[in-house]
């Protein structure tokens, strides 16, 4: 039957309970906080891992009798394969999801660490320890990222704050544990049980659970039946609405009551060939809202679908631009302003028509590894001014991030101090790490807040709390630059993504930030073997921290002007017609008054 005899579908009888009433799990919660938990529980292991490298970098040195620079190489390629490797496991996520990844990660992770154990030389090590083991951990970072984003949008900034704290927490536990666990059990032993501590990624991993799965137990476990399916060719949700699309009559648009939080999570959903319950119906008038009316008009423009029942089907978590905004969602302009969200959905919703014209997404998902990186990670950025000088800036800053982690506990034992105590000193960067982090999620929040300042403000006073590192000669005073280092590199991490939505806008977020982690890889394979050369041909660690310093300040220097930079080359696209207002920077914060 055509849908236009259709058009005065018999009313059904309202139920007694709402939607809501049958499903009260709210987007912003619920099973979202198992997810917060599992994400913060696996940060402490990944980064836990990558941040204690400094306790077994001396073991490795003797053991090996190896040098400085060749010994660092191991804890580098570790860094900077889990970080270079982003893109790779962002196209296997889209392709097998969050779950699979990270499953298969947490078993190559604690598999590479077990067999580091029986490396015969330092050659091996870095195959085993280094490669593998960052493959694995690489394979569990971004769905740790993904999935919090992924469950949260209006207490995004909260969750994602509480899964980033993992990181301080796992430097904190990690390097008195691994201390220990070299005093105990010598190096191989302590990489046995690593591996097993390791291992209990499978456990957090395992409740990465896709939000379609979760949607589908609670209609199973609340008993809606399915029998009824909405007769059409293709249905937009958008606002919990459901929009069919038969022909331009706006008398044929049935509006099926969806749970809203089916579609939290994605601006626009769209529907193929699936079962969806009749909940309640109703029909949409003539004098429908323009955003409605709009969205049918753009549904209209695909292709028909021959089959008549109606499924449910969830884009991939790294579809969504703000899947990587670290901030409140509530400080985008673009969700503050009706009219502005409007065109961010007719926006978005053509550009996810054009992907799927140009071939990158398929019913399998995109085509390949080659396909996603040609979507996510856009080249042409480079030819940006502004991504190139805070792409430089973030390049520098992780040529020095890692050396005092790897670089403070030899020096403070070269200067007398105890293992433990020398461990322990990494333990206050991430105790403080923790801190900073959840400070400076606050602070950003704020109205006057001028994030890029604070980023280059804290890299500079890390920078030259670094270079000063040689004159510090006792305990005490290296806990306080271990406070100032590791507030510091908070303050950069922490501000990283907003920055970026600050200066290249939401719409590019997500390939900006592939490209910056990409250089960031590669920038963390370098920065400590060079410093370890440099200590070498030095015979002392000065040289090292000199450098690490130097490059840290460097980095919050260069971005001084950025501003100015990005204000240049917006004027001048907008005056060739490059960019639009509703498309280009977006505003962070919106202290305008009415």
């Amino acid at each position: 039957m055509s849908a236009s005899k259709k058009t005065n579908p018999p009313k059904r009888e309202p139920k007694s309970t709402t939607v809501d009433d049958e499903f009260p799990v709210p987007p912003d919660g619920g099973w979202g906080w198992v997810v917060t938990f599992s994400s913060f529980m696996v940060s402490v292991l990944v980064d836990g891992v990558c941040f204690s490298f400094g306790i077994f970098f001396t073991k490795f040195m003797d053991y090996f009798q190896e040098s400085k620079m060749k010994t660092s190489w191991v804890g580098s390629v570790l860094n900077g394969t889990y970080l270079v490797l982003g893109p790779i496991v962002g196209s296997l996520v889209t392709k097998f999801g969050c779950r699979k990844v990270a499953l298969v990660g947490a078993v190559i992770a604690a598999t590479s660490f077990f067999i580091s154990s029986f490396s015969p030389n330092i050659e091996v090590l870095t195959v085993t320890y280094g490669l593998m083991g960052g493959t694995g951990l690489g394979f569990m970072y971004l769905p740790a990222i993904v999935m919090v984003g992924y469950y949260f949008e209006k207490r995004r900034a909260l969750a994602t704050g509480i899964a980033c704290c993992g990181s301080g927490i796992g430097a904190f536990v990690f390097a008195p544990l691994c201390e220990f666990l070299l005093e105990e059990y010598n190096w191989q032993g302590a990489m046995w049980i690593l591996s097993a501590i390791v291992l209990n990624g499978l456990i957090f991993s395992a409740f990465y659970r896709p939000v379609s799965n979760l949607n589908k137990d609670v209609l199973a476990r609340k008993g809606v039946n399915s029998e009824n399916t909405c007769d059409t060719d293709e249905l937009y949700l958008v606002n919990a609405k459901c929009f069919p699309v038969t022909n331009s009559d706006a008398e044929s648009l049935k509006a099926c009551r969806v749970h809203p939080w089916e579609l939290t999570n994605s601006p626009i959903y769209r529907c193929k060939s699936v079962d969806i319950p009749t909940i309640n119906t109703k029909i949409v008038d003539n004098d429908s809202d323009h955003l409605n009316m709009e969205i049918s008009r753009m549904a209209h423009s695909h292709h028909n679908i021959t089959d008549k029942k109606v499924k449910l089907e969830y884009y991939n978590p790294l579809q969504r631009k703000d899947i990587f905004y670290s901030g409140s969602i509530s400080n985008l302009k673009m969700h503050q302003d009706v009219k502005l969200s409007h065109n961010y959905i007719n926006k978005l919703n053509r550009e996810q028509s054009k992907d799927s014209e140009d071939g990158y997404e398929t019913e399998d998902g995109y085509r390949g590894i080659s396909g996603f990186l040609k979507k996510h990670v856009d080249v042409s950025l480079l030819s940006s001014p502004k991504f190139l000088v805070y792409g430089t800036s973030c390049f520098l800053c992780m040529a020095g991030f890692f050396v005092p982690f790897m670089y403070i506990p030899p020096l403070a034992q070269d200067l007398g101090i105890s293992a433990q105590q020398a461990a322990f000193l990494i333990s206050i960067i991430g105790i403080v790490n923790t801190v900073g982090r959840v400070l400076t999620g606050y602070i950003s929040d704020q109205p006057w807040a001028d994030c890029l300042l604070i980023n280059n403000i804290a890299l500079i006073i890390g920078g030259i709390a670094t270079i000063l590192v040689p004159f510090y000669t006792n305990f005490g005073i290296l806990a306080a630059y271990c406070c100032v280092f590791g507030l510091s590199i908070a303050v950069f991490v922490s501000l990283r993504s907003i920055i970026m939505v600050e200066l290249m806008g939401l719409e590019k977020l997500t390939t900006a930030f592939g490209l910056v982690i990409m250089c960031q890889g590669l920038s963390s394979f370098i920065g400590a073997p060079i410093a370890g050369a440099i200590s070498d041909s030095t015979g002392n660690y000065d040289a090292a921290f000199y450098m690490a310093g130097s490059v840290l300040a460097m980095a919050g220097i260069i971005c001084l002007p950025l501003r100015k930079i990005a204000a240049w080359e917006d004027k001048r696209q907008f005056s060739e017609g490059e960019i639009t207002p509703m498309i280009s920077n977006v505003e962070i914060k919106t202290n305008l008054k009415d």
